[in-house]
């Protein structure tokens, strides 16, 4: 009896594998072995075939299962052989597939942003970053209200549109280092690292307003919003469960104190619109190697010392102002710094177009020093580097603030505050 499936590839595979279960095991790992040959252009002998065959069959079944539709051969073969970095040419196996497979597997389809398998993978890769070199980052839970009002008056497709628009808000206002995901129907998250409670909530109050901006013409007459919860690891949890209970609890609270008595949202007292767009500037990696800014290390820097933190000059203005930095702590970044015939690794936790720090063992770094650095995304740079500051760490290391140029004497009218 015809059950449906005659002439489908489930039918040919299931005949297939059915087929290969009732050779002997040497004919069968023959016939594999060429079959593999065709199907993935890998060369391994009759008896791995077998082995190999079975663990393609089950990397078919996970990524089924993972994307919702029926997986080729030919992909689950490519995926699987180069996981194991068996393939000798993998662009031309179907590569433009593979590539399209993994993109689906850990991207949202409608908003663009990392999915909730991504950021609960990102989120533990985080926490194990910040223990392993005592850090910390904020975790950011954003939630819409009325939105499934806006949704039911004005339709899914303009509902779509108001989710995209929160990826829109969220794009446009995080550095390059930060990872929007959304975590499912109107909620998303975004993974902050090296930032505080108050850099947190500065941000989360400018994609409130950019959202607001994008949403009310969808939608005008709801009210429709963001809220927003903050945690801080590790000061409000130290694993994923505890530190996204907290933040849970925090978007609560935000919640019951969103609304005044009208009912209608109240904007946040935080800070002046001014201030928050001075403080929170996103600084992008991408951005500063273009746009016509200067190099991250040049040859010939200002005259006046930066080393990322505030600095307060003639050039500054009354206020001071801030020198955008790019943070590398848990990249692959590091300096050799050469001490006499002696050499010692240091790694780099961020750069700004003036100056460097660098995290050194508790013998410290002389006043002047040459040193190799290895940045990423950017050739090997050898100069010379002019301690301004070395800071004990709780983890037994300093945290040394270096300039580019030597640091000028200090008078009345310029002082340098680290």
């Amino acid at each position: 009896m015809s059950n449906g499936k005659e002439g489908t590839p489930e039918y040919w595979l299931d005949l297939f594998v059915d087929t290969l279960k009732e050779l002997d095991q040497t004919v069968q790992g023959a016939f594999l072995q060429r079959f593999l040959m065709s199907l993935a252009s890998v060369d391994i002998c009759a008896k791995e075939s077998v082995i190999h065959w079975q663990g393609i069959l089950a990397r078919r079944s996970q990524l089924t299962e993972i994307l919702g539709r029926p997986v080729t051969l030919r992909t689950a073969s490519v995926d699987y052989f180069g996981e194991l970095c068996m393939l000798r040419n993998p662009v031309l196996l179907e590569y433009a597939e593979l590539k399209k497979l993994r993109h689906d597997a850990t991207t949202d389809p409608l908003t663009g942003l990392n999915n909730r398998r991504m950021f609960e993978e990102y989120l533990g890769q985080e926490i194990d970053r910040c223990t392993r070199y005592g850090s910390s980052f904020a975790l950011l839970l954003l939630d819409l209200h009325e939105f499934k009002g806006a949704n039911d008056t004005y339709g899914h497709a303009t509902g779509d549109e108001i989710l995209r628009s929160v990826a829109r808000a969220s794009i446009g206002a995080i550095r390059g280092s930060d990872i929007p995901c959304r975590t499912g129907g109107d909620e998303f998250a975004i993974l902050l690292p090296e930032a505080g409670r108050s850099g947190a909530q500065v941000l989360a109050e400018r994609i409130a307003r950019k959202f607001e901006e994008y949403a009310r013409p969808l939608a005008p007459s709801t009210p429709i919003g963001v809220d927003y919860g903050i945690a801080i690891f590790p000061e409000d949890g130290h694993d994923a469960a505890s530190l996204f209970a907290s933040a849970d609890k925090s978007l609560y609270v935000s919640k019951q104190k969103a609304y005044d008595q009208s009912g209608r949202r109240t904007p946040s007292p935080l800070v002046a619109a001014s201030h928050i767009e001075e403080v929170t500037r996103p600084v992008k990696a991408e951005a500063s190697l273009s746009e016509g800014r200067p190099p991250l290390i040049p040859s010939a820097l200002a005259a006046t010392a930066r080393t990322g933190e505030e600095v307060r000059g003639s050039d500054a203005g009354p206020n001071g102002r801030r020198c955008e930095r790019i943070r590398l702590e848990g990249t692959p970044a590091l300096g050799i710094v050469r001490l006499g015939v002696k050499s010692k690794t240091v790694r780099v936790l961020d750069v700004s177009p003036g100056g460097i720090c660098l995290l050194a063992d508790q013998d410290d770094l002389p006043e002047n020093f040459p040193v190799r650095l290895q940045l990423p995304l950017l050739p090997e740079n050898e100069l010379t580097l002019h301690r301004v500051y070395s800071l004990p760490r709780p983890d037994g290391k300093r945290r040394v603030g270096c300039s580019f140029s030597p640091i000028p004497e200090p008078s009345p009218a310029s002082t340098l505050r680290l």
